[in-house]
């Protein structure tokens, strides 16, 4: 994965006091496998012959293979002190 096509942050729950705070976050993203005309011009992916198959596949009216989505998350607790 070389990019994220797109992204979402929540505050699942925030508490702050006189000492601290405290929060629970959520992440999730979102990508997909495809290339874009951008990407096959990159020595790194046009050098592949996959790489290259792969965009045709995709691009080609014919064939529109869609790109595979691949979702990510993750929820976290993140807290400090206040000064």
């Amino acid at each position: 994965m070389h990019d994220v096509h797109a992204t979402r942050i929540d505050i699942l729950s925030l508490d702050v006091n006189e000492k601290g705070w405290k929060a629970s976050v959520r992440f999730t993203a979102q990508d997909h496998f495809g290339l874009d005309a951008e990407d096959i011009r990159k020595q790194k992916f046009n050098q592949f012959q996959f790489f290259r198959i792969w965009f045709v596949l995709q691009r080609f009216n014919k064939f529109g293979f869609r790109p595979f989505l691949t979702n990510m998350g993750a929820t976290i607790e993140v807290s400090g002190l206040r000064k």
